[in-house]
């Protein structure tokens, strides 16, 4: 019994083995194993070589709406090789190293061509361009060594005769211009000392100011109400903060604030310090008007500046600038600090007044 055991069970393997090699014979005879390889193999490679590409479109779009944002006279493809920056993002995002720009970079704003018209292809930007705001697009496409742009297949080739592979493509939309809707310190300086010490925007980076609290304005210049003097002046610190003294606005907001010169709970003496050591530029929500009175006047906001604080004088928090150590007009509380005209990080929604504050987004 053993011995034919044995021989049923070599039988039985001799015969599982013809079967698995029939059916990988029919499987083969009729494409089927081809066909599963050319969409694993061959339809994966096109997907991530379009992730390659469309990160190097993203990169390339981000750095060059930085330029255009920063200086609209460096946006130009006479004053600026755009062209080759598009090319070195395109490049280092791509595995092999080869990748190329192909549409040249163009757009809206400084000197930039006017882009292609869209038309709803893989290889184009999500939807069409805005009608108003400033944009750059980056197209990039494959580049092999062989200086081809056609991704050649692996397996497809031998299911459908004369094909030589495809031409995968990305593009990249971003826009850049004053904000809409910001994340921004919890705090709000008036648009009259906003005019009053950039000259209307005209003299942007603005000279270190002592901007005190709303009711210790001075009635000579922007005065605690718009009756006097040259309208409401000043700053107050927003009710609403999270722990690093943050809050998100946007144009038009009516918000409360704290009263006098005191701070919400959660606006934490340590971001503010940090603010005065980081020495960047950071968004500031500027009010235009204010409805009500005590605890519950709202501020609105009419648009965003671009503010580096240089030093604090506040109950609690005493960080003296370089350059001062005391409030002026005898205020016994104000923020040390001047206007710029910069790029801020962070992205928002862009279409607002120029304050100086420059913002670069993905729209596309």
């Amino acid at each position: 019994m053993p011995v034919m055991s044995g021989l049923r069970a070599r039988l039985g393997a001799r015969e599982d083995r013809g079967a698995v090699a029939l059916t990988v014979g029919l499987l083969l005879g009729s494409g089927v194993l081809l066909g599963m390889a050319a969409l694993v193999v061959d339809v994966g490679n096109l997907y991530a070589e379009r992730g390659q590409l469309q990160n190097g479109a993203d990169a390339g779009a981000l750095k060059i709406g930085q330029i255009c944002a920063t200086d609209l006279a460096a946006c130009s493809p006479a004053a600026t090789d755009l062209q080759n920056v598009a090319e070195s993002y395109a490049t280092r995002n791509a595995n092999d190293g080869a990748a190329a720009a192909t549409v040249p970079v163009c757009g809206r704003g400084g000197a930039l061509p006017q882009c292609p018209q869209w038309k709803d292809r893989l290889s184009d930007c999500v939807g069409p361009p805005p009608e108003s705001v400033s944009y750059v697009e980056v197209h990039t496409s494959t580049r092999s060594d062989d200086g081809s742009t056609v991704l050649p297949p692996i397996f497809a080739q031998a299911l459908v005769g004369g094909y030589e592979g495809a031409e995968v493509g990305a593009c990249s939309r971003v826009a850049w211009g004053p904000p809409t809707r910001a994340t921004t310190l919890a705090m709000t300086i008036s648009a009259c000392d906003w005019n009053r010490y950039t000259g209307n925007g005209g003299g942007l980076p603005s000279v270190e100011q002592s901007f005190p609290v709303y009711d210790e304005t001075a009635s000579t210049t922007c005065a605690p109400f718009s009756g006097s003097g040259g309208g409401p002046g000043g700053f107050r610190f927003f009710k609403d903060a999270d722990d690093d003294c943050r809050t998100s606005l946007a144009l038009g907001d009516g918000r409360r604030v704290s009263t006098g010169d005191s701070r919400p709970t959660d606006c934490r003496s340590q971001p503010l310090s940090d603010l005065v050591a980081a020495k960047r530029p950071i968004l500031v929500p500027v009010f235009g008007a204010i409805s009500g009175g005590g605890g519950n006047a709202e501020y609105t906001v009419s648009g965003f500046a671009a503010f580096v604080v240089t030093g604090w004088h506040l109950p609690g928090l005493e960080v003296p600038s370089a350059k001062r150590s005391a409030c002026d007009d005898g205020a016994s509380s104000c923020v040390f600090g001047y206007f710029i005209k910069t790029v801020v990080p962070g992205g928002g929604a862009i279409g607002g007044p120029d304050l100086g504050a420059r913002v670069v987004a993905p729209i596309g």
